[in-house]
């Protein structure tokens, strides 16, 4: 019977989801995890095991610590660059651009970035927000210059903005504070200020006045992978010292972004209807009719608005319910045929493979995770 591994969890900065992975990680490999420094301040000088999972953030005693203690190490944050290990990231620039698409998609023009405290994963968020953005010919505000703790200089900077804009903010933390501004101010959200925040933690998202919608990553894949890595290094076997990305999910929509930002009404109205109505299968004809015009005015009006048909708008929408309902149930693919209005299975799956390059049984089996719930 092979020795048992004992590894050190050193957590710079605590997040009970990588938490998770790591422990989920730890059976897996019958590891003895360590976590006597978890609740220490002060850390020893040496450290007697087999290697060492961190999450690490500025403070110098936590590299100082790695740094005399030459083990093999794996870091599951981008702190500390100057560390030369092998790390484990979500794909902050992969949230940025969710996050603008998300706002785009809405009819969003106006645009604002919002952090509590400057990050490193923060200023790659607002880079790729910003880059999406300026694709489209648009462009972001920064409300994180100056005093961005200070509640004053936060409302002044927001009474400056047009109305509506929309906020992505650095993560659920920001999102909830600048939110509560809002609130204070006597501010609509989302009608004059959508808010977006990244995590998507329901002890937070789900418990604000209005819910907020958040970019949701799995940061319990994280640490998971972040063990996988550390486990190679154990075993002696090479493991580049690079950041291995992890992609988030996507956007869980909630109350503080859900207004559709369009100022054209007819179009507005026509969005409406598709939101209300995707389980049903209907096409540009029956919509237009609905809205009480033709079709060809109905598509010259969503190019206007909106930069895209309103076919084009129709299937995006449809398949991106179809996309989240592959990932948050066990539905079959025929079930999720039904419930988007592609009416069966073929076509749903013509449809997906088209727009994904995977069919729909193989995109779930792609983006399934190795993190099981087990608390």
């Amino acid at each position: 019977m092979s020795r048992q591994r004992k590894v050190l969890m050193l957590q710079g900065s605590y997040n009970p989801s990588i938490h998770k992975g790591i422990a989920q990680a730890a059976r897996a490999f019958n590891w003895h995890l360590d976590i006597s420094l978890m609740r220490s301040s002060r850390l020893p000088k040496h450290w007697e095991g087999d290697g060492i999972i961190c999450n690490l953030n500025q403070e110098e005693r936590f590299a100082n610590f790695i740094r005399r203690n030459p083990l093999p190490c794996v870091d599951t944050s981008i702190w500390r660059s100057d560390l030369k290990m092998p790390r484990v990231s979500t794909s902050n620039s992969r949230i940025g651009q969710l996050a603008a698409r998300h706002f785009i998609e809405q009819g969003h023009r106006n645009f604002a970035w919002y952090a509590f405290h400057k990050t490193p994963w923060g200023e790659l968020r607002f880079e790729a927000f910003r880059e999406v953005l300026g694709q489209s010919g648009l462009e972001a505000v920064r409300l994180d210059r100056g005093l961005t703790q200070n509640t004053e200089h936060i409302r002044r900077q927001l009474r400056q903005l047009p109305r509506p804009t929309a906020i992505f903010t650095q993560n659920d933390f920001d999102a909830a504070w600048l939110l509560n501004r809002c609130l204070d101010e006597g501010w609509q959200v989302p009608d004059d200020f959508a808010i977006l925040g990244v995590d998507n933690n329901p002890l937070i998202c789900q418990l604000q006045p209005i819910p907020l919608s958040s970019v949701s990553k799995d940061s319990a894949i994280i640490g998971y992978s972040g063990c996988r890595l550390l486990q190679r290094l154990m075993e002696g076997k090479p493991v580049s010292n690079k950041i291995h990305y992890i992609e988030p999910e996507r956007v869980i929509v909630r109350a503080s972004t859900e207004t559709l930002a369009i100022a054209d009404p007819l179009v507005r109205k026509a969005m409406q209807y598709m939101n209300d109505n995707l389980r049903h299968s209907f096409g540009v004809e029956q919509l237009a009719a609905h809205c009480g015009t033709h079709r060809l005015q109905l598509e010259k009006q969503f190019k206007n608005a909106l930069r895209t048909t309103a076919h084009q708008k129709l299937i995006e929408l449809r398949i991106k319910k179809a996309e989240s309902l592959l990932l948050t149930t066990r539905d079959s693919v025929e079930q999720i045929a039904n419930l988007t209005g592609f009416c069966h299975a073929p076509h749903l799956t013509r449809v997906f493979k088209n727009h994904f390059g995977l069919p729909p049984h193989k995109y779930r089996r792609a983006h399934a995770t190795p993190v099981q719930a087990f608390f």
